[in-house]
């Protein structure tokens, strides 16, 4: 008997009333009018993210609504658990985590040759070989992690393959790039209480969807086109016959399926206790072989993550960055821009926004910060999201502001330096923390203007803008305040925060270049020189 992950109890499920229970994929809508299951419980919140879009892709395969009339239809009236597993098993056999033959996920080949390698590598923030080498391991350390059951293998197998990073000469990163930011619709208003099944419908596909990103719409697509393991592994190293794969080469569907990575996991019988769940299992997950040159994906729109137009590489994969996420996003996140430069939000948010009769919703975005090989955290938030009629009435408005507060936090940072230093061009240190400041400062009231011109409680114009580059203002003077006080200084050296704190004060008043420069990206008129009323710059 093999461990497929269609029937087997591999997914931890939190339902209304708080318990959690470990249930197959088609248990989801179980109990769905009384306790429904209304959440994962996976042990990471990398793996919530990746499992969810694991089944966003299964689901949306096995039940394969043709178009919008039957998304609806399984949107008005969930499939029963009996249904879902009927759907599922009618897929092809490609979900064996073990056994002998192709396994979900893994390469077909058992790759023999390849040095085995400790089951926690496979944490996409472990340490890596050059870290542990040298005994840099200070804050995420080695050794955590000796032995997984088969469940979290499962999960940490799909995140590397979902979000692989870069990893080295050869071994390729996800279809997105490494640690893509993956955006998805949430429409509950109390996800506490209302079922899972919701969250991922919400953002399932549909065949009209799926023809329209195939890229040769002519072929007859095999299960192996689909789930790329079933094969032998498309490889990409050049000098040996290999090439790139691009959307003409697969089916649409596999954009849920990829394998980035040549993995094999390897598995010991006896029972462990799991590191990651603490759960008992009968077969024990201790390390993996993994060889270089597995697909590598060119071209591909994901339809769970946004899209941004880069003048030298074109069209490219939105990712986490530090600092989280945050409404300095927000414009990219949700606006189609494709007329202008090509840019685009994820497929599932624009395709959602437009259908008529689903309610509210908001905008779930999550994601690894990446530098290269290293991961530095993981950014996940939950962000306002509207109607596309509603969302285009902000679109002036969050073009504006967006910028605006661009330009502002630039400037803080500037005169924060100029406060400080007698050359604040070459004052050291980072001073990132300062525009993050200015951004997380002024998000709510950013938010609720958004959501009154959104929901036309009031008229977009000059006096809104005004009032948002004065809450610009009176964030940015406090920032500045707490990072260049004027306590404790010798009478001696105020002049230089002082002067400093003036200049801001200009430039956020609308005088200087940088004023001139931050009035037009609000859409506001300059005051003109020598008007500066009494008073003004105190």
């Amino acid at each position: 008997m093999t461990y497929d992950l269609r029937f087997e109890p591999w997914l931890p499920f939190r339902r209304a009333s708080g318990t959690v229970e470990w249930l197959p994929p088609f248990a989801i809508t179980d109990r769905i009018d009384d306790n429904p299951i209304v959440a994962l419980a996976c042990p990471r919140p990398d793996f919530d993210a990746a499992v969810t879009e694991t089944l966003i892709g299964l689901l949306s395969i096995a039940l394969a609504p043709a178009n919008e009339t039957g998304w609806a239809k399984l949107w008005r009236e969930p499939p029963s658990p009996k249904s879902l597993r009927k759907a599922l098993a009618s897929l092809p056999d490609a979900f064996a985590l073990d056994g002998n033959g192709p396994r979900a996920f893994q390469d077909l080949n058992p790759l023999a040759a390849a040095e085995p390698n400790p089951i926690e590598a496979l944490l996409i923030d472990a340490p890596g070989d050059q870290t542990t080498k040298f005994n840099k391991d200070l804050f995420v350390k080695r050794g955590r992690i000796p032995e997984l059951g088969r469940p979290a293998a499962a999960m940490a197998l799909i995140t590397m393959q979902t979000y692989a990073p870069t990893g080295g000469q050869g071994h390729r990163t996800s279809m997105r790039g490494g640690g893509p930011l993956m955006t998805i619709v949430e429409p509950r208003a109390r996800p506490q209480e209302e079922p899972l099944w919701r969250l991922i419908w919400a953002n399932a596909e549909t065949q009209d969807q799926m023809d329209a990103r195939d890229g040769d719409k002519a072929c007859a697509w095999e299960a192996h086109d689909r789930f790329p393991w079933l094969k032998r592994t498309r490889t990409s190293n050049g000098k040996k016959k290999g090439r790139p794969t691009y959307p003409v080469d697969a089916a649409p569907e596999q954009v849920y399926f990829g394998l980035p990575r040549r993995i094999r996991l390897e598995f010991q019988e006896g029972r462990c206790t799991c590191a990651l769940t603490g759960r008992d299992d009968d077969a024990r997950v201790v390390s993996f072989r993994m060889e270089n040159y597995g697909v590598q994906y060119l071209g591909w729109i994901h339809p769970l993550t946004p899209y941004y137009h880069d003048k030298k590489s074109g069209l490219l994969p939105v990712h986490g960055q530090a600092g989280g996420v945050g409404w300095r996003d927000w414009q990219g996140l949700l606006f189609d821009s494709a007329e202008v430069d090509g840019s685009r939000p994820a497929q599932t948010v624009s395709q959602f926004g437009g259908r008529r009769a689903v309610g509210p919703f908001r905008l779930i975005a999550a994601g690894y910060d990446m530098d290269n090989m290293k991961a530095r955290g993981w950014v996940q938030a939950e962000l306002p999201a509207f109607p596309k009629n509603e969302l285009e009435r902000t679109r002036s408005f969050a073009a504006g502001a967006t910028a605006a507060a661009d330009k502002t936090a630039g400037l803080v940072v500037f005169f924060v330096k100029s406060g400080l230093f007698q050359n604040p061009k070459d004052a050291p240190g980072d001073f990132s923390h300062l525009k993050h400041s200015v951004w997380a400062g002024t998000q709510a009231a950013f938010f609720q203007i958004v959501d009154e011109i959104a929901k036309g409680k009031t008229v977009e114009g000059p006096e809104l803008r005004e009032k948002f580059r004065k809450h610009l203002r009176d964030v940015s003077l406090l920032i500045f305040d707490l990072a260049c006080p004027l306590d404790g200084l010798p009478t001696g050296e105020m002049r230089r925060p002082i002067a400093a704190r003036h200049s801001l004060i200009m430039a956020l008043e609308g005088y200087g270049q940088a004023g001139v420069s931050l009035f037009k990206a609000l859409g506001l008129a300059a005051p003109e020189v020598g008007k500066l009323k009494k008073g003004k710059a105190a």
